[in-house]
């Protein structure tokens, strides 16, 4: 079973090769690699150029005006051979059996196959901690509770089943991969791997995650896109609203915080009740406590 490993990068020379040559190292070789190269000004092309000599598998594609890593990935799975796609980022690594191990499991009554991942710590290391996406079977409502949650990079989707369900949303700012299988699981059913095949790097100042106001306004996206869906789960759209709140509450941008708590409580009217009591609460007991001081 060949798979298509698509990697998006801007700006990733730097880290790249190291990713690529993961690859190359691969026990299996069964595979092709699309490198997309999302308009960089880097050398990005010199470096996919050099590995590409060596190995026929590598392409390398360049969008012609930036997209972001969805549209970049959608112009790799353009281009895929294979029906078994991994989306890859350029600064991750693969251990040299993760598609040897992979392949037998993608078999005619799986759609998405996953495995589990170590974090690394960009500057200091392997931190102990694992992701691991616990998916068997249908994992729709688990993605809405939190009991799940599947990343691009340990997974190994069926293309036409991304192409049934109009490919990637190039407008999703982050937590893209959540959205990605909120719409997959209804119609996927799901397996995995309890193996850490994947070396998953953490922090740096490019990375998604150390950017609140973009996981902000990503978890807000989700909540409005998939809004009916989070309205029949009463437990786990009060808890993500609450993850939206603290994240909001985080932000040293006034503006931008009113913003996004008039937004949210638009979409989850009873959260904003919610909020505004505990505002209430908070300042009598701040009064109390004052009082009692003087």
């Amino acid at each position: 079973m060949c798979i298509s490993i698509i990697i998006p990068s801007y700006n990733r020379a730097n880290l790249l090769e190291r990713t690529l040559e993961s690859i190359k190292s691969q026990s299996s070789p069964d595979w092709e690699c699309i490198v997309v190269d999302d308009f960089s000004y880097d050398n990005t092309n010199t470096v996919v150029s050099l590995l590409m000599r060596d190995d026929s598998r590598i392409s390398y594609y360049l969008n012609e005006h930036k997209k972001g890593a969805q549209g970049a990935r959608n112009t790799g799975l353009d281009h895929a051979k294979y029906d078994w796609v991994i989306f890859f980022d350029s600064d991750n690594i693969m251990h040299h059996d993760f598609v040897e191990k992979m392949q037998p499991n993608l078999t005619d009554n799986i759609d998405v196959c996953a495995c589990c991942s170590d974090f690394i710590d960009i500057d200091k290391g392997p931190t102990g901690e694992i992701m691991n996406p616990h998916c068997y079977g249908h994992i729709h409502d688990n993605l809405f509770s939190g009991s799940s949650y599947v990343d691009f990079n340990h997974s190994a989707i069926r293309k036409s089943r991304l192409v049934e369900i109009g490919c990637l949303d190039e407008d999703c700012p982050s937590m893209q991969e959540w959205d990605t299988h909120i719409r997959l699981s209804k119609i996927c059913n799901y397996s995995m791997i309890e193996e850490s095949l994947i070396d998953y790097y953490v922090g740096g100042k490019d990375a998604i995650s150390s950017d609140k106001k973009r996981e902000v306004v990503g978890r807000l996206y989700i909540l409005k896109k998939h809004i009916d869906e989070w309205k029949d789960r009463p437990i786990s759209i009060t808890r993500f609203a609450y993850q939206i709140y603290r994240l909001i509450m985080m932000n040293t941008d006034k503006n931008f915080r009113d913003v996004k708590l008039a937004e949210l409580e638009k979409l989850v009217p009873f959260w904003g009740i919610r909020v505004r009591l505990c505002n209430v609460f908070a300042k009598i007991a701040r009064r109390g406590r004052n009082v009692v001081q003087k």
